[in-house]
């Protein structure tokens, strides 16, 4: 089996709840939307030409002797072949985490531990912020990029609001900029007044300068 992957690295998660955790990261390349900040653009186009076989990943996987595996995109989801994937790296005893648009699901994923596959969903405004159900309900974190467009009342949306009461919302300033860290502090103190709880995370990785 070949995967349409585009790159595979060791580095540090540098977003969301487990910020800081060594992971491989693997990015399949090919997004289902477009963001107009996105910081990935090169991984955005659908490209037949760009494979590489599963067991060529995990043995570039194992060769950086990490615990965890960050898989990301472009839209993983977007990919059916991102199932055999995480299967292969849970029989080899790796964490997954896997960061997603939330925009498409596979059913195949909820038969997964959640102590072993992490889920990391992160809504987009160029689609409105819309969400699969089975996104939502599988998710453990949810990462809004605090941009422009961002609301108070986006926010609060039904399926986006027991996030936020439990404590598994993350703001994270589009591209670290000085304006957005402060729309950031200003929606944290808008849902304290409101009994509601999130963290104001940065891209950490680009603050230590890793790719």
């Amino acid at each position: 089996m070949e995967l349409p992957v585009c790159e595979v690295y060791p580095t540090v998660q540098g977003e969301g709840l487990l910020v800081g955790t060594p992971v491989t990261l693997i990015r399949f390349q090919g997004c289902n939307i477009y963001c107009a900040w996105c910081d990935t653009k090169y991984a955005i186009p659908f490209k037949e030409e760009v494979k590489i076989p599963l067991e060529e990943v995990l043995k570039k996987v194992r060769s950086f002797k990490r615990d965890a595996v960050l898989i990301t995109g472009g839209e993983p989801l977007a990919h059916p072949e991102v199932v055999p994937l995480i299967e292969s790296l849970l029989r080899e005893d790796y964490f997954v985490q896997l960061e997603t648009n939330g925009t498409l699901w596979r059913k195949e994923l909820e038969r997964f531990p959640k102590d072993r596959v992490y889920v990391s969903l992160s809504p987009k405004y160029s689609v409105d912020y819309r969400v699969h159900p089975g996104a939502v309900a599988r998710a453990d974190e949810l990462k809004m990029v605090v941009d422009e467009n961002l609301t108070l009342e986006v926010l609060k949306r039904p399926e986006f609001l027991p996030f936020a009461r439990n404590g598994r919302l993350v703001l994270q300033p589009e591209g670290n900029r000085k304006e957005m860290v402060r729309k950031g502090l200003k929606l944290l103190d808008d849902l304290l007044k409101e009994g509601l709880k999130a963290r104001l995370i940065p891209q950490v990785h680009k603050l230590v300068g890793l790719p």
